[in-house]
């Protein structure tokens, strides 16, 4: 015991781009950071740990993200294989940083990966395989992070599964204990899964009636209003999105945002989309009402989307994710407004860079937070890349770094 009391704090994440929080909890003398589908930064960590008086006991590190890339993209094979692995293991090498620079008593790794009932989207439990899936299961996390910082414990947990913070005694659920996620049986498991909840299923996607003849005109005049939101976004955007509606009274539709407005209307066969996303119109329906928003039909995972070049835009993503003037114009007064006085020096092949020592994107601290190899710097909070010599990010539309070459 100790004199630290009981409390709980939010630990938001800097940039508004990025709107979960891990939670800090200090009771009993025990200190338990959550992070609950927050991708926090070192800093952040360490601040958590000395506003809990130096020491946490239990810290819950997330090893497998809520995102539909790669998975619902339209890459080959191989491509998808390249791509789910690299995702993967960028992902493991953050949280080992993270783990790395806090230090818990007890770190668990958890989240993920999903697995799909439904029949329109069970050909996405590809995931769970080690191999091919970007998504890392608790077992698999604590073997590679045991492997990696070995000094470090690590544990991970099921349902019904408890701890003594005191003593470090985990008491295992027996019925959970019999659940694994290397059992090589699953397939029979997840088919016996879905007859379960079959019933449950067919109830929840009645409740979603396809659309009226007056879809396209309500697309239209969505993405109108989005187009009125903010014209820092759509500078920032400046690209050709495709919809391809399925289903009755869909279509395949273009949308153009530039610097100015956003134009819609139905695709031209000579012009060439950056982004196509192809979609039922039962399910874009539940958008255009407001029954669901833009990230949530994303992270159901039932759309399919292709970029060309293979590059993702923030912006994109955040103007369809907030949709709101007052939230798009927090995110251009934090890009806008950064504070880059604070600067460090890294080196690559021979040469130097001075740098600023947050990454632009979400605030990481790029001095302990980042991998610098063949003159590039790899922030390992959301995995974006900077060319040193440039400034550019080179695997996303994002604010530049402001590197100065020094030779």
């Amino acid at each position: 015991m100790d004199n630290r009391g009981s409390w709980i704090t939010a630990i938001p994440e800097l940039s508004p781009m990025c709107h979960d929080a891990a939670f800090l909890v200090v009771a009993d003398g025990r200190a338990v950071l959550h992070g609950n589908d927050a991708r926090l930064t070192a800093a952040q960590a360490r601040r958590a740990k000395h506003l809990a008086g130096g020491r946490l006991d239990l810290m819950a590190v997330q090893t497998s993200g809520a995102s539909w890339h790669p998975i619902c993209y339209e890459y080959p094979p191989e491509e998808m294989a390249r791509v789910a692995a690299a995702k993967r293991v960028a992902k493991l090498r953050a949280a080992h940083r993270l783990v790395r620079q806090t230090a818990p008593e007890l770190a668990v790794p958890f989240a993920g990966p999903p697995c799909f009932l439904d029949e329109e989207v069970a050909h996405l439990n590809r995931v769970l395989d080690q191999e091919t899936g970007a998504f890392c299961d608790p077992e698999a996390s604590v073997r590679w992070l045991r492997e990696h910082l070995p000094g470090q414990a690590f544990e991970y947990f099921q349902p019904g599964d408890a701890i003594d913070l005191g003593t470090g005694e985990i008491t295992r659920d027996p019925v959970s204990a019999r659940f694994s996620y290397a059992d090589a049986d699953r397939p029979a498991y997840l088919k016996r899964y879905a007859a379960d909840r079959a019933e449950l299923i067919a109830g929840v996607l009645a409740s979603y009636p396809e659309p009226g003849p007056d879809l396209f005109a309500r697309f239209r005049d969505h993405f109108g209003r989005l187009g009125t939101l903010s014209d820092y976004f759509l500078e920032r955007i400046a690209m050709l999105v495709r919809f391809e509606v399925t289903g009755p009274h869909g279509g395949t539709w273009d949308v153009d945002l530039r610097p100015g407005g956003v134009t819609v209307g139905e695709a031209r066969p000579d012009v060439r989309p950056q982004y196509r996303i192809t979609v039922a119109g039962r399910w874009l329906d539940t958008v255009l009402t407001g029954r669901l928003a833009w990230e949530d039909l994303l992270i159901s995972f039932r759309l399919s989307l292709y970029r060309d070049p293979d590059v993702y835009n923030d912006h994109l993503v955040g103007l369809l994710k907030h949709a709101n003037a007052q939230a798009l114009r927090a995110v251009e007064e934090y890009e806008t407004g950064r504070d880059e006085s604070e600067r460090i020096v890294v080196r690559s092949g021979g040469r130097s860079f001075d740098i600023p020592r947050y990454c632009p994107h979400a605030g990481e601290d790029l001095s302990i937070g980042a991998v610098v190899r063949d003159g590039r710097i790899h922030c390992l909070a959301h995995n974006f890349a900077f060319d040193l010599a440039t400034g550019q990010c080179v695997n996303a539309r994002a604010a530049s770094l402001g590197s100065r070459p020094l030779d």
